[in-house]
Formats: C-alpha cells, structure tokens, sequence
C-alpha cells in the first residue's frame, strides 16, 4: 500500500511570512527596539503563504491567515522582505499566544545548512543566472509542534533590519508583531 495516506499521522506545515517594509517603516515609523516589547502592526501588508496545512480558512496571501493543523503537526514559519532579505531583512522570532486555546508548543529557532544550495550565477553566459552556482547557504525557521485542539490567535513578531550607508551591513530598524490565527481539530 505505497499510496496509503495516515491523514492521523503528524504533518509539516510550513508558513511564509512577507513583509512589505517599505510600508512597515513608512507608517511605523519610531517602532520598539525591544525584542520582548514589539510595536504593534495592521494587517494590511503581510503576506502569509502556507502549505500542507489541514485546509485554509481564510486570508491565503494576506495578513490574516487562518488555517486547519491537527494535533501533532509541526508548524514552521519563516520570513522575508519583499527584497528577499537583501536590501531590508526581516527574521521571525516569536510566536506567543493571544488569544483563546493554547495549541501550540513553545516555538524555537531552527537552522538549517544546505552545502549545495542553488544561487543565479551572475556569470553565465547567456546572463540569465542559469547554469547556477552552488554555495552552501544557512536556511531558518521558527517552529512548533501543534500539542492541542481549539482556535488560538496568536502574536507573529519579527524583527525588520535595513541596509546600512555603508552598502553592507543590516543594522536593527524595529522589532513588530500582530495576530493571526490557528484552528485545530
């Protein structure tokens, strides 16, 4: 029975996390730098991705996703700029509990290191990035295990860090949040 699914068994959900900075800078302008004190954000410029999830309720691509997990699931949440972390970096580092039933584990900081990672190689002849070159690259993610049933809103922060004068560095703009929700069976 290769073809069997355990719909029981414990699934990873995995969430992107897009922030729009320019937004977050322009109207947030003076945000806590205070990693335990995150300023407070509307939903009107995040936008959350998820796949293997038990099913999406509501907001796929915005602020306020909602989405199906079950008990024993693991939930994992990464975040980016939309300069894809090159210009402004964003880095999501925790998720409390909101609102309603807890049903979710602490969260933790996980890296992941790929030695073959694929990047566009500036170099190619054709200078349309392909064949790409091959680098190793450090990958991370926020994550939990789903430990219980209910509906639980949670508070998603991240960090918002922006280009230095100098070209190179990323230097710490503010630290963010807002709240989002999860439903378990």
């Amino acid at each position: 029975m290769a073809g069997t699914v355990l719909t029981a068994s414990g699934q990873d959900i995995n969430v992107l996390v897009v922030i729009d900075t320019e937004y977050v800078k322009r109207t947030y302008p003076n945000p806590s730098k205070d990693q335990n004190n995150p300023t407070g954000i509307d939903h009107n410029h995040q936008y959350m991705l998820c796949t293997g999830s038990r099913g999406i309720i509501s907001g796929q691509g915005t602020g306020d996703l909602e989405f199906r997990a079950n008990v024993g699931d693991d939930v994992a949440f990464t975040g980016v700029s939309i300069y894809d972390n090159s210009d402004d970096a964003v880095i999501v580092y925790d998720v409390k509990h909101f609102s309603g039933d807890q049903v979710f584990n602490q969260f933790s900081a996980d890296l992941i290191i790929r030695n073959g990672a694929v990047q566009p190689n500036a170099d190619s002849p054709s200078r349309n990035g392909l064949p790409p070159v091959k680098k190793q690259t450090n990958f991370s993610v926020f994550e939990s295990k789903v430990r219980s049933s209910g509906r639980e809103g949670f508070g998603l922060a991240f960090g918002l860090y922006t280009l230095a004068a100098n070209g190179q560095d990323q230097e710490l703009f503010g630290y963010y949040w807002w709240d989002p929700y999860i439903t378990v069976a």
